[in-house]
């Protein structure tokens, strides 16, 4: 018996039959993955959707542990990496870059599912014990926004679905409480998983997440300082 609710895996395989196998596997499991032939095609999704895991198999354009590398750079969500297990250095390694789970070239679909669910039934729990401490809420307009959930609802209780940019870009905001932060101030706070945080993607950020929350004054524009968001509140649960 399974406890994860939705979820949301990302699978980057460059062998289209094996992709095509795991995600049956998955989806008879709940949960909804994307694919990736490649690691270009998976860091174009991975910018614009949350995962809650990455399954790393066998890739042609960069090796596994390059692309967890450039990955641990960013985030720390769950990834599980194949590799050949009689090759001791690449599956070390691997661990020692910071992969949560190494499996072998030759496993089954069934064994990465199952060490799948294991790893995100264990993140839920944890999870799970984190809510019932402390939390962190920030309410501005009509939306409440929960830092350690990553998750943003409207007055209705439905959730926005934010790209990790985005959302990192609107907390720091309403972590300045009113305060008006700079492009850089934005960049240095997005950049730690973003690609490019040039001062024009900065701009392309604050664009998408106005026209996303349907309302241009809820991120204010102080000519020649940078942006805010005038009116939040932090409750702390």
């Amino acid at each position: 018996m399974t406890v994860h609710k939705y979820q949301r895996v990302l699978l980057v395989d460059s062998r289209p039959d094996f992709r095509q196998q795991l995600v049956r596997c998955l989806a008879q499991e709940g949960m909804v993955a994307d694919l990736a032939a490649n690691a270009r095609e998976m860091f174009m999704l991975w910018d614009y959707q949350r995962y809650d895991l990455i399954f790393l198999g066998e890739l042609t354009d960069e090796s596994n542990l390059v692309v967890l590398r450039k990955l641990r750079q960013r985030d720390q969500l769950l990834v599980i990496v194949q590799e050949d297990l009689e090759q001791d250095k690449h599956r070390l390694a691997a661990l020692e870059m910071g992969a949560n789970d190494v499996v072998d070239a030759n496993a089954s679909c069934m064994e990465i599912l199952l060490r799948m669910r294991n790893l995100l039934n264990l993140c839920l729990r944890l999870q799970s014990r984190s809510d019932k401490t402390t939390q962190k809420i920030w309410s501005f307009g009509n939306w409440t926004l929960e830092e350690g959930r990553r998750v943003l609802k409207n007055n209705k209780g439905k959730e926005l679905l934010l790209t990790r940019a985005e959302f990192d870009l609107l907390l720091a905001l309403l972590k300045a409480d009113s305060k008006p932060l700079s492009k850089m101030q934005l960049s240095d706070a997005v950049g730690r998983g973003n690609l490019d945080t040039s001062p024009e993607t900065i701009a392309v950020l604050i664009h998408r997440l106005r026209k996303k929350l349907g309302c241009k004054q809820v991120i204010q524009t102080l000519s020649g300082v940078g942006y805010r968001v005038p009116e939040c509140e932090l409750a702390i649960q």
